[in-house]
């Protein structure tokens, strides 16, 4: 009996396996939702270790030359432990919903937040919460985002019209609309909310899913109101 061998054949890629493949889907949709939240966890840390120098240093002053480096740093930075805790549970709802949706995580959180840090600037009122509770006059917090987040949600499910993007906007509208209302409004500044952080975040939520939906807008405005078989079509999931 022979054995031919061909040097030359490439050899076959071996196939990999079901649980390979989630795991590194999982790892490309949420590494990039806790690698901007592990950094702010650390900066906090390094914020109490520095007696909140980072906070006076890298805050947001609205119409102030220095405090242009908030529009960076400002999403990072916290004013107490409740104050990131509660932004931590929001920023791994609502981001892991962008990423799972979208899978443009990182697009849409950079447009986001340099989006509502610009705005910010120009129109944001002089307060900021303090470990001790007072105020100042700057901006902390990844909260902004979060509602840039929420708006390019029910954004992007309300102009694609698809269905899972229609029910997580849906689930944002149930359970965030209310507060997030109420958040954009005055009369929380007395509760010490920045309540300027949050609508420049939403608008810029708003500006990020009307440009991502671009293309979806224009093949809509270019199809025929009705065409031949298209009740036949199933309808797209994402």
């Amino acid at each position: 009996m022979s054995l031919h061998l061909n040097p030359g054949a490439p050899e076959p890629e071996p196939q990999r396996s079901l649980s390979a493949e989630l795991k590194d889907s999982a790892v490309r949709t949420f590494l990039p939702v806790l690698l901007p939240l592990a950094v702010m966890w650390l900066l906090w840390l390094v914020n109490m270790w520095s007696g909140n120098w980072l906070n006076i240093t890298l805050r947001l002053t609205p119409r102030s030359i220095e405090g242009l480096s908030g529009i960076l740093f400002m999403p990072v930075l916290h004013g107490s432990f409740s104050h990131l805790l509660g932004n931590t549970f929001s920023w791994l709802v609502l981001g892991g919903m962008v990423s799972l949706l979208t899978r443009r995580f990182t697009v849409v959180m950079s447009g986001v937040w340099l989006i509502s840090g610009i705005i910010l600037w120009m129109i944001g009122t002089p307060w900021v919460l303090r470990p001790d509770g007072s105020s100042w006059g700057g901006h902390v917090g990844a909260s902004g985002v979060i509602y840039g987040f929420a708006a390019f949600l029910i954004v992007y499910g309300l102009v694609t019209r698809r269905l899972v993007a229609i029910l997580f906007a849906v689930f944002v509208i149930f359970f965030y609309g209310l507060s997030m209302l109420m958040g954009m409004m005055p009369v929380t500044s007395g509760f010490r909310v920045s309540w300027t952080g949050h609508l420049s975040g939403a608008i810029a939520g708003i500006v990020v899913a009307w440009v991502l939906t671009r293309r979806v807008r224009e093949e809509r405005r270019s199809r025929p109101s009705r065409s031949p078989g298209s009740e036949d079509q199933p309808p797209p999931w994402f």
